[in-house]
């Protein structure tokens, strides 16, 4: 974390300062003012490695803030110290120091000699916030039991800092927080975990999606559906003719990736769910990068009153929807199902 260097201390002459770090600096390269004593008594506050300085002069030290530092003009002379000549370091003085890397700071010179007692203080800008806004998408309640989102994001000095969590039911929910500059910086992204539970009747395994939306300039704004952790076929019944109230239908599943079989599960359509002319039904599948998954499809129940012909069907992945019809089987009452 990124603090406002702070503090009292002993500048002796010939030695350089460093006031990001608020100690005396043991060579050029981390400095930012140099006591310079000259030939013939002069001195002067240098400064170093890109620094600039202004002098304020006798003003109020306390009131000075980022603000007010931020709206000086810089300078790449040094200040001149007497004793011969002109002394702008008088104890009660002020000067504006902008450091090597750019830091504002405020330094007061509380007694002076060929050694100068100082206090300074750092004055960096005010925080700075955006918005990050995470929406998780609703998925059935057959499927998924819980989703359970974390937000986190690193800061230019490479720690962590949380930036949101929440967890939900199949509906989804919205994760709001804020990402802050106060270290440094915005990051380039936010770091976004969303884990999934599903039920334990689908015989999915959960799974945990990361990833990185960009921060700009409005913040981050991502939008996370259920697909993007699951495969799904639509299952669509044409109910013709219409069903009765003791119909139902049996759906078995199970999934193969490559020659493996994998999760399986079964769902019933009841009478309730096919008063309509069409009932329709969703298969889900965890993510799988295989050539050849596919899954096998088993249909049984009791159609116009009568048992259905078994239906069974291996369907390659990835498929979005499968439609069926009711046939006639034969001169009796059963029925079988078509695809098409």
């Amino acid at each position: 974390m990124i603090t406002a260097s702070s503090g009292a201390g002993v500048l002796r002459g010939n030695r350089r300062f460093d006031l990001e770090a608020g100690i005396e600096a043991t060579g050029m390269g981390r400095a930012d003012v140099w006591w310079r004593q000259a030939a013939g008594g002069r001195r002067e506050l240098m400064p170093l490695l890109g620094a600039r300085v202004c002098a304020l002069g006798a003003v109020a030290y306390e009131p000075l803030g980022y603000q007010q530092l931020a709206a000086l003009t810089y300078h790449d002379e040094g200040i001149p110290g007497g004793p011969q000549g002109t002394n702008t370091l008088v104890p009660g003085s002020v000067v504006a120091v902008r450091t090597r890397s750019g830091k504002l700071v405020k330094v007061q010179v509380q007694s002076y000699g060929q050694d100068l007692h100082l206090r300074w203080q750092g004055c960096p800008p005010p925080t700075r916030f955006t918005t990050l806004k995470v929406v998780v998408g609703s998925a059935p309640e057959w499927l998924v039991s819980r989703y359970v989102v974390d937000c986190v994001y690193e800061s230019p000095d490479s720690s962590m800092h949380p930036c949101g969590t929440g967890a939900f039911g199949a509906g989804g929910g919205v994760v709001e927080d804020r990402i802050s500059d106060e270290w440094g910086g915005f990051p380039a992204a936010a770091r976004v975990t969303v884990s999934v539970d599903f039920q334990p009747g689908t015989g999915l395994h959960g799974a945990v999606t990361r990833l990185e939306p960009e921060v700009g300039p409005s913040g981050v704004s991502l939008l996370y559906e259920p697909e993007q952790e699951i495969k799904k076929i639509k299952l669509v019944f044409d109910l013709t003719p219409r069903a009765k109230s003791q119909d139902y239908l049996l759906l078995r599943w199970l999934y193969r990736s490559g020659s493996s079989a994998g999760s399986g599960s079964q769902r019933t359509l009841t009478g309730a769910d096919l008063r309509e002319n069409v009932a329709q039904h969703e298969l889900a599948f965890p993510p799988d990068g295989s050539s050849t998954a596919a899954v096998d499809l088993t249909v049984d129940g009791v159609y116009q009153g009568a048992e259905l012909v078994q239906f069974k069907q291996r369907v390659s992945l990835p498929a979005s929807a499968l439609a069926f019809r009711f046939r006639k089987q034969g001169a009796g009452p059963r029925y079988r199902l078509e695809a098409f």
